[in-house]
């Protein structure tokens, strides 16, 4: 008592506040629901049933679609069956023909039960609110509550009960693209809403309160366990006998296959999401020909790879010039339930594979190199957080020297792993965010240099519009999905008629330099840059000129063939959606197939035009093994590709890798200045760096003598590279570990130290074979070599 006097006042003021407000929102809401009652909604006004019919780009029937907002074939009530009517009062609103459109006694109860979390989270929508919240559709915030309440008032004061039944009921979202019960029970049972038995009632009033996860056709088990919960609730309502309810739960019930065809499903299905809510009619930029023919080809090939653990594929065709899409394929067969067809493999996250490699390797050509830079395709371990990583081919052997072209094209992976460790992690994965690959979204340590083999997860949406960007030399311009909208507003049916999207007004997006993608282009259309992998007459050589690269993730759980000609991208993805790894499919076996059928039928009797080259390009021969400017002994000269301002600006060096060095025939080694010439032959040998050696003699080939042949009585000792007097211009945008000079010298005796100097400070000592390679830095320079038992060499050289 004592402590109730000395909070006395407290209490009562605390409590007089309480009154206030209750007092002040029940008078706030008894004006919002009598202002609501002088604007009631009358059955006649509301717009009438519109089903959504999309069209291809030339006007043929896709699907019509009973979609979210109301659009199905209207039912009056009483032809619905009385089960139904009784089944969805009973989930959905016991009090529906008592309360004025809101039920405060639900409200009340949510409010007590979710403030203390009893139990599972209490909901008080009544089917009138929910009636408003159909007929105007939006997202879910503060304000469309409020309109929402007001909105249930006005249908109040404007319809019979009856009359909100039948509208509700004939806009009820049941899944599978079904909205109203007379389109459910159709659909599902093959009757009318009128002949539904008491347990096909109760199930089809169980989906509507979570008609994606309680999809009959995919989710029987759940459908089934909130249709014993509605036949309770009906029972303890007195609208069933206990005797009815156990006969209900006893019968088996068969859900049938959708009887309405289906064109393009998955598309349908993405499109709808998209739409805004009035849209009756759709011209999509959809080519239904196409689609049924590449459905067809997908089908062809998964079938003839079923026996290899393939189920599923996915097809993207993207026009270049108007990023707008001609086919969409999400799965082989939309209605195989068992192998998960209605799963939609164009937005399904997938490790790519190598098919990231193009992105990467554009910019490391933005970055200095070409595509006759020499890497390397020598075995290599990278440290990385989760352990040691050491890349391997698919063909499990390494290449040695590769130009940068056949690494690509032929997907090396030992290469691309060491690009991106040249580029950094970071600068790759902002690359391939510029072009578009939002789902690699975690950092790029997370990633590591594995990331230009794919491991992260991409979409085939993703990484077919990227290609599209390619494909335009790098301008970005948005996918489009619809040409023309139509609109019913009013009841009365005017119509107002959409536009095809304009034309960007500015110059796209540029994710690149014109000169970068046309070579990542040139080298993906090039038959001969991928002959070491893939052969010269794969699948992936078509009889035009297209871009292609396959892509295989780890353990073959996916594969992918990707491409474009100047007028089409084509994206193909082949897999299982359960994960199961197929045996031995990689893209080229998998995808590929697909891939070639839907481009070939794309060109048909076309003939398409070859891309067109920038001028900032020009073609210039090079050794075919060291890709440098072509020398005197190179075996072997091929075209390449340069940027027109360093060819011009003479940045170009001479092959260094094939030297002709005169050997004693005897025993192969170099022969000394006294040798008789008839002991002498002159041989062209590959200058390679110390680290091909042992890959050298692994493959058999010759490996270049470091020494003066022991035969000789004496020897000359002298520097040979660099020649005396050379000047040597510095690329200024090549990358530095690829700016190098190489000293060498020959004639030191025996296993003599040679101390080499530069402008008097030593920077290195060399034993049987004597060569370094110095990092480029402009200046005037002195070398020296010394040698114990011989006159010293001295040669000049600038670095400009």
């Amino acid at each position: 008592m004592r402590v109730f006097r000395k909070y006395r006042a407290f209490l009562i003021i605390l409590a007089s506040v309480g009154i206030m407000l209750v007092l002040g929102v029940g008078g706030m809401l008894f004006a919002m629901r009598s202002e609501a009652r002088k604007h009631p909604i009358f059955a006649a006004d509301v717009k009438p049933f519109h089903s959504l019919r999309i069209a291809d780009r030339n006007g043929v029937l896709l699907q019509e679609v009973r979609s979210r907002d109301g659009r199905s074939a209207p039912v009056r009530l009483r032809a619905i069956s009385p089960h139904f009517i009784h089944a969805v009062l009973a989930a959905e609103d016991r009090r529906f023909r008592s309360h004025s459109g809101v039920d405060w006694l639900a409200v009340g109860r949510a409010g007590a039960m979710n403030s203390l979390s009893v139990g599972r989270r209490s909901g008080a929508s009544t089917i009138t609110l929910q009636l408003a919240k159909m007929l105007d559709p939006g997202p879910r915030t503060l304000g469309k509550k409020i309109r929402e309440v007001k909105g249930a008032w006005r249908i109040e004061a404007g319809m019979t009960k009856d009359e909100i039944l039948e509208q509700y009921m004939s806009r009820l979202p049941f899944g599978n693209q079904l909205f109203g019960i007379e389109s459910a029970s159709q659909d599902y049972f093959r009757k009318k809403a009128s002949d539904l038995s008491l347990a096909q009632a109760a199930l089809l009033a169980a989906i509507p309160n979570a008609p994606t996860l309680l999809n009959p056709r995919r989710n029987l088990d759940l459908v089934n366990k909130r249709r014993t919960f509605i036949l309770d609730r009906m029972h303890s309502l007195g609208y069933i006998s206990r005797e009815e309810k156990e006969l209900a739960q006893a019968e088996r019930i068969e859900i049938h296959e959708p009887a309405r065809p289906r064109s393009a499903p998955h598309f349908i299905e993405r499109l709808q999401t998209d739409l805004p809510a009035p849209i009756t009619r759709v011209t999509a930029t959809l080519n239904a020909r196409l689609q049924a023919a590449v459905e067809q080809q997908v089908k062809e090939v998964i079938d003839e790879l079923k026996g290899r653990v393939v189920t599923n594929a996915a097809v993207l065709v993207l026009e270049n010039r108007t990023g707008e899409v001609l086919a969409y394929v999400g799965s082989a067969d939309f209605d195989d339930h068992g192998n998960e067809g209605q799963n939609d493999g164009v937005q399904a996250l997938r490790q790519p594979g190598s098919a990231l490699k193009p992105f990467i390797y554009g910019l490391a050509l933005e970055k200095g190199m070409s595509p006759a830079t020499m890497l390397d395709d020598l075995e290599v371990h990278f440290s990385t957080p989760v352990g040691d990583f050491s890349p391997q081919n698919y063909s499990r052997r390494f290449h040695g020297p590769v130009r940068l072209r056949e690494a690509l094209g032929n997907s090396l992976n030992v290469p691309a792993v060491r690009v991106i460790a040249e580029l950094g992690t970071d600068a790759a994965l902002a690359r391939l965010r510029d072009f578009g690959f939002q789902t690699l979204d975690a950092d790029a340590e997370h990633y590591g240099v594995g990331l230009i083999l794919g491991d992260g997860e991409v979409t085939l949406y993703e990484l077919t519009r990227a290609y599209m960007y390619l494909a335009r030399g790098g301008s970005i311009i948005p996918v489009r999905e619809v040409l023309v909208q139509a609109t019913a507003i009013m009841a009365k049916g005017r119509q107002s008629d959409g536009e095809r999207e304009k034309r960007m007004k500015s110059a796209p997006l540029r994710v690149s330099t014109p000169e970068a993608v046309y070579l990542i282009t040139d080298i993906l259309k090039d038959p001969y840059a991928r002959t070491t992998e893939f052969g010269l007459d794969s699948v992936l050589r078509l009889p035009f000129p297209a871009a292609v690269k396959t892509g295989t993730s780890r353990n073959y759980r996916d594969n992918w063939t990707v491409g474009y000609t100047r007028e089409y991208t084509v994206g193909v993805w082949v897999g299982n959606f359960n994960g199961v790894p197929m045996q031995q499919v990689a893209g080229v076996s998998g995808a590929g197939p697909i891939f070639r059928r839907v481009m070939m039928l794309l060109q048909g009797k076309k003939e398409p035009k070859d891309f067109e080259r920038p001028s900032g390009l020009i073609e210039v021969e090079v050794c075919a093994l060291s890709g440098k400017q072509k020398g005197p002994d190179c075996p072997h000269v091929v075209s390449e590709l340069f940027l027109r301002d360093e060819v011009e600006a003479g940045a170009m060096e001479p092959c260094d890798v094939h030297r002709k060095l005169p050997v004693l025939a005897g025993n192969g080694q170099i022969a000394p200045a006294g040798a008789r010439r008839e002991e002498t032959e002159y041989r062209v040998f590959e200058d390679l760096p110390p680290i091909y050696e042992f890959w050298q003699r692994e493959t058999g080939r010759p490996v270049m003598p470091r020494e003066l042949s022991r035969h000789a009585e004496s020897a000359l000792f002298e520097i040979i590279r660099p020649a005396h007097q050379s000047i040597y211009r510095r690329p200024l945008d090549l990358a530095a570990r690829y700016q190098t000079i190489r000293f060498e010298a020959v004639g030191a005796p025996g296993s003599a130290e040679v101390v080499w100097t530069l402008n008097s400070d030593e920077i290195g000592r060399t034993r049987d074979a004597h060569f370094l390679d110095w990092p480029v830095r402009t200046g005037e320079y002195r070398l020296r070599a010394t040698a114990p038992g011989v006159p010293a060499s001295e040669i000049r050289f600038t670095v400009e």
